[in-house]
């Protein structure tokens, strides 16, 4: 069988909904590529320089290859069908090899070379496919486009290369959400001869030019498409990506491990995301490593002795009277995420958490609920608000919908003696570096926030608090302190109009840094908690998570145990695509995986607090655990307790359920059945 171009396939996105810009529980900043707006080769992954010997950017001849894909476009001669946003270049006539990449002649076995010039693989009757986000069901149909060159009776074939070969297989996309709940993709791989006994073979290579991307080596007892896969940066020249079987990690949204078995494998794909990007990517020479080919582990760190670094406090009092407050209402807090923040999600009226959820924290001792909601969803006009000049348009709302469920909260929080903190936390990030430097942008936040804090104006509980905006431009952290402190002003001022009581409060930007905190001076409102986030020591609470670079970082415990250390930094998922400040920050685990270092990180914030007289707080931290050791958890959540105890600074972990997780899950996956064991002492709940 042949897949024609106009037929490709095309999977389910609800099938693929791993495919979340946000996975399972995306805490605090992105690390991966931002997110444009607009439509962008991209080149935030650009590897421009590779290390030499970097098994996943090994470059054939950097000094005469071109940083194009090939051949050229030609605007001119391409032609493809209306609105289409891929415009694929017709095939040169006469390519000049810029590199030549080595023929694979171990003894392995090669996939595909593509010399044929078809769309089957060297196995014989088995397939090169695509597929896109166009049919997502109830997650919404994404509008994602993925080309391939097709033949003159419309067969997809493979191309002239540029790299000594005579063909490759080549993709171009476009990728746009559409009205996908999740990230846009487009995919493409090849069906393998299953009759085949893979478990000779131990990783895989191939060559490829072009945008980043995720290499998946899909296995048939992996069910719900959570497969083994590795991130690729992209390369504008000719690059040899080397991956181990035993460095491939799954994406983690789906909740149930599955060990690589090579014995079970189905296909070998790729895989591209990422909204607004247009972009290639070449393929040649795939091919399955024999185990005796592929590259073994080294010892190549030191089993060192913990170095704990020293502590001085000086005097860190607060007489101001929103200290005590913010002790007695912000303090062992959660919070409910996965919910009402995501870009697309909006209530209409169905609670995903409700009063059940209110009452078994408050059970367990948790005195403080942030509920993260992108409050501008609300504003039923937004766009055209932002983008009237002349302010004629008035803002409306769907108060229904709005109040519908912040006054549930209000009621429930109420009801069992926690403190409610409404946290305006987009993942759109519509507050961008654009949207930072328009006026009528600001104005439209503190227009949501003054209808807000009105409908609030005459609540008379104390222990509401109105959060101005979590993590600014959250996706890239490159707004500045200043645009950001303006427009914050601006909103508090637009908030005092109708509310003068309750108690506001604001993080800075670069997600809430602390660094910046303390660089900076207090807001021209006396009624402000600060707030501040830390997730240090980073590689230790976010291993293993699916929206970071960490996917394949593992078995790091906290504190640092030189008893359990090893000599081979593969044993913790160190991979040569690993960043190399992610490196960097393993191969020193010794120096930042205890309390010490963490407390003289978070130090110069309370100190700012106090010499400013204001209070300071942590309303987001925590470890991801789905993967992580557990015991490993609780000793980081007794450490930042401790440190809370020690600075007078009340805590908010970020997670309800989920993996950054206070409670087990209940039979849904979702709502909470009860609290973890050990966390009650842990987080000091008792």
């Amino acid at each position: 069988m042949n897949f024609k171009a106009k037929t490709s396939l095309s999977l389910s996105a609800a099938a693929l909904f791993f495919l979340s810009a946000c996975g399972d529980d995306s805490s605090s900043k992105s690390v991966d590529t931002p997110i444009d707006n607009l439509p962008v080769t991209d080149s935030t992954q650009v590897n421009d320089n590779p290390t030499p010997g970097d098994s996943a950017n090994t470059p054939a001849d950097t000094a005469s290859t071109p940083t194009d894909s090939i051949p050229a476009v030609d605007d001119s001669t391409a032609t493809e069908p209306s609105g289409s946003k891929v415009v694929m270049p017709p095939e040169a006539t006469d390519i000049v090899a810029a590199v030549t990449i080595p023929k694979e002649e171990g003894k392995g076995l090669l996939i595909d070379d593509f010399e044929d010039g078809d769309n089957a693989s060297l196995q014989g009757e088995f397939y090169w496919y695509d597929y896109n986000d166009n049919n997502g069901g109830d997650d919404g149909d994404g509008a994602s486009e993925i080309k391939s060159p097709v033949n003159e009776d419309g067969y997809t074939t493979a191309r002239k290369s540029d790299n000594g070969t005579n063909y490759v297989w080549a993709v171009y996309y476009a990728l746009d959400k559409g009205e996908y709940k999740y990230d846009p993709y487009v995919g493409w791989g090849v069906t393998v001869d299953t009759e085949v006994d893979y478990t000779k073979y131990g990783g895989l290579t191939y060559w490829y030019k072009g945008g980043a991307h995720t290499v998946r080596v899909e296995t048939s007892d992996v069910t719900n498409y959570d497969v083994h896969m590795m991130s690729m940066k992209a390369s504008r020249t000719w690059t040899k990506a080397v991956v181990r079987f035993k460095d491939l990690a799954q994406e983690g949204w789906g909740g149930v491990e599955v060990e690589f078995n090579p014995a079970n494998i189905t296909n070998i794909s790729f895989q591209a995301k990422g909204n607004g990007k247009i972009d290639s990517l070449l393929i040649d020479n795939v091919y399955l490593q024999d185990t005796s080919e592929v590259e073994k582990d080294v010892a190549d760190m030191e089993i060192k002795d913990p170095v704990i670094p020293e502590v001085t406090i000086g005097d860190i009092a607060i007489s101001n009277p929103l200290q005590a407050k913010a002790m007695k209402y912000l303090n062992k807090g959660i919070n409910i995420t996965n919910w009402l923040e995501d870009s697309s999600a909006v209530f209409n009226g169905k609670f995903k958490f409700d009063e059940d959820d209110v009452k078994l924290m408050a059970q367990n001792g948790i005195k403080s609920l942030r509920l993260p909601i992108d409050l501008d969803h609300y504003a039923t006009n937004r766009d055209a608000f932002v983008a009237d000049a002349a302010d004629t348009v008035a803002l409306a709302f769907d108060d229904e919908n709005l109040f519908g469920v912040l006054d549930a909260f209000d009621e429930w929080t109420a009801k069992y003696g926690m403190s409610f903190v409404i946290d305006y936390h987009e993942y759109d990030n519509g507050y961008n570096t654009k949207t930072a430097i328009n006026a009528k942008y600001t104005k439209m936040m503190a227009e949501v926030w003054k209808h807000v804090a009105a409908h609030y104006a005459e609540n008379a509980r104390e222990d509401i608090f109105f959060e101005l905006l979590n993590e600014p431009d959250m996706k890239n952290g490159k707004v500045s302190t200043a645009n950001w402190r303006k427009a914050a002003q601006e909103i508090i001022d637009s908030i005092r109009t109708v509310d003068k009581k309750h108690t506001l409060i604001f993080g800075d930007a670069e997600w809430y840094s602390i660094k910046l905190l303390a660089k900076g001076t207090t807001l021209n409102d006396d009624n402000i908690v600060y707030a501040i986030h830390t997730y240090e020591p980073f590689v230790f609470t976010h291993q293993s998570t699916n929206w970071t670079d960490l996917k394949s970082v593992k078995n790091l415990m906290f504190p640092y145990d030189k008893e359990k250390w090893s000599e081979y930094s593969a044993d913790f998922g160190v991979t040569k695509s690993l960043p190399k400040w992610y490196k960097d920050a393993i191969f020193s685990y010794n120096e930042i995986a205890n309390k010490e270092y963490i407390l003289n990180l978070i130090l110069p914030a309370k100190e700012w607090a106090a010499r400013n007289n204001v209070p300071v707080i942590i309303n987001e931290f925590g470890a991801y655990n789905l993967k992580t050791d557990k015991q490993s958890v609780l000793n980081y959540m007794t450490a930042m307790r401790e440190i809370s105890d020690t600075l007078e600074i009340p805590l908010t972990h970020w997670g309800y359920t989920g993996g950054f997780s206070l409670f087990e899950s209940a039979a849904d996956g979702v709502k909470g059945s009860k609290l973890i064991e050990g966390m009650d002492e842990a987080y000091g709940l008792k």
